[in-house]
């Protein structure tokens, strides 16, 4: 095949036929990077609604393990609640016997001492000592009877056997 046509025409010839290859290769481009923003815009979506999807259920959990807690501390609270309450209550149960010591020596007779003292049970108090005479025991008897807070108090018939140097001894209960 000859080509008869003049040179100004194949110049134009060959002008649209590179307009036209740099139009396909510019539509090209421009559908690859169309494409491309699509793909990426859809991978942007789907990991926007995985990380939504994470967050609701991190929330969901946290609320979870926050709640979880909260009733595992108010267990714990109430537990030691209980455990004061019963320390409360055994402490409010007790005699003070500092003060009930105190109380026996205020009414003991000057030469006489107590030679042991013990508490059991409750408010059940034993009591032993010594004393010159019998007659200051006597007096001792009457100024213990004489506080409210003692109650049956028992002095022994063995105590009164003697009349001097008595070693003596007795049990008494401590009203709360």
């Amino acid at each position: 095949m000859i080509n008869l046509l003049p040179l100004q025409e194949k110049k134009e010839i060959m002008t649209r036929k590179k307009l036209k290859l740099v139009l396909i290769f510019e539509i090209g481009l421009l559908l690859f990077l169309i494409s491309g923003y699509l793909a990426l815009f859809s991978v942007k979506a789907y990991l926007g609604g995985k990380t939504d999807a994470e967050k609701t259920n991190l929330s969901q959990r946290q609320k979870e393990v926050d709640q979880k807690t909260i009733s595992d501390f108010e267990k714990d609270i109430e537990e030691l609640n209980r455990k004061l309450k019963r320390v409360e209550s055994f402490y409010e149960n007790q005699i003070s016997l500092a003060k009930v010591l105190e109380q026996i020596y205020e009414n003991l007779p000057s030469g006489a001492y107590l030679t042991s003292f013990s508490s059991s049970y409750g408010s059940k108090i034993n009591v032993a000592g010594f004393i010159l005479t019998k007659e200051e025991l006597l007096t001792f008897k009457k100024n213990l009877e004489k506080i409210k807070e003692f109650k049956e108090i028992d002095f022994p018939l063995v105590n009164w056997v003697s009349s001097k140097d008595v070693e003596f001894y007795f049990t008494f209960e401590v009203i709360k």
